[in-house]
């Protein structure tokens, strides 16, 4: 077997020697846990990175992987960089790979895993966004070539990456600290937060924005109301659900995203203030919301109390419960 090497996937490639992570792109071997996977059973883990690191340890990887010659994905994101990098690079990857694993489960679920599993998932976040990165995506006019370019950097940084996870530190302080801040808010009572674990959902209410990964880590459901009071003692309101129910998970039952087109009807009957209107994100995204939006598609203030909105959505979620009553 020649050693491997990472493609984005293209028309060009031949998915029969091609090793799919993460996404869906054409491959004879699938390792992702995007919906619609193919992932063998063998190989199954909650994140992509796992399923990597599952063959890279497996006795018979030479054999699975004979024939192949390449590694490809058809998005850009941590989860993909660590599973490409822990096919292309095993034995580096099996030495780091609770910290692979910490950062792929910080990117995809947006969790708070442990400092240096954040911070290596903020670097290659940042790494496409921030203008002096190398391979920031504004530097590229064609997709592939982006990709491509992104890929080949992450894979030759990894190693370093690993070994100091503090070596890009100016690209991510201010929002390292910022997450940090705003899950003490939430453990301390800054903020407030309300979980209804039978129902996987949780009600966050505060008076300035609050990261998502802090949000997600301290409530813990793929349900979540944020409510945030403006200076005029108005509400924004934003409901999202999570990666949690979009995933294809080994270590819990598939989450059931329920119709809530109702939803957003009774919202606009019973809770709807001048100048806004209840809008929903497609069940399909990854991480829909149903918010309180003006025509513009920004936040609308809405003068529906909190206690309100959180009763309709708390009876519509008992439609779908994810624990067994009483538990």
């Amino acid at each position: 077997m020649t050693d491997l090497v990472y493609r984005h996937w293209n028309d060009t490639l031949n998915a029969h020697e091609c090793v799919s992570v993460d996404g869906t792109a054409p491959g004879r071997l699938n390792l992702s846990h995007w919906p619609g996977n193919r992932t063998p059973v063998r190989f199954k883990h909650d994140v992509s990175t796992g399923m990597a690191l599952k063959l890279a340890e497996a006795p018979d990887r030479l054999e699975v992987l004979k024939e192949f010659t390449t590694v490809t994905n058809n998005h850009w994101d941590t989860d993909g960089a660590c599973s490409a990098f822990a096919v292309v690079n095993p034995a580096l990857a099996l030495t780091h790979g609770k910290a692979l694993l910490a950062a792929a489960i910080a990117g995809d679920f947006g969790q708070f895993t442990t400092p240096d599993g954040v911070k290596i998932d903020l670097t290659l976040t940042e790494l496409t966004r921030r203008h002096d990165s190398p391979v920031a995506s504004d530097k590229f006019t064609d997709d592939i070539k982006r990709r491509q370019a992104q890929y080949d950097y992450a894979l030759d940084m990894l190693p370093s990456l690993l070994a100091n996870p503090d070596l890009h530190a100016d690209w991510f302080a201010q929002e390292f600290w910022t997450i940090q801040q705003d899950l003490r808010a939430l453990r301390e009572g800054d903020a407030e937060l309300e979980r209804f674990d039978t129902i996987d959902f949780s009600v966050v209410v505060s008076d300035r924005d609050l990261h998502d990964m802090a949000v997600n880590t301290a409530a813990g459901t793929d349900r979540i109301l944020t409510v945030l009071l403006d200076d005029e003692g108005l509400y924004h309101y934003e409901l999202r659900l999570t990666t949690l129910s979009w995933f294809d998970l080994l270590t819990a039952p598939q989450r059931t995203r329920l119709d809530w087109s109702g939803l957003v009807d009774q919202l606009n009957r019973e809770a709807k203030t001048e100048g806004g209107e209840w809008v929903a994100d497609d069940l399909t995204d990854p991480d829909p919301t149903v918010a309180f939006l003006d025509e513009d598609s920004n936040f609308a203030p809405n003068a529906t109390r909190p206690d309100a909105i959180k009763r309709v959505m708390a009876a519509f979620f008992t439609k779908g419960p994810h624990l067994p009553a009483g538990l």
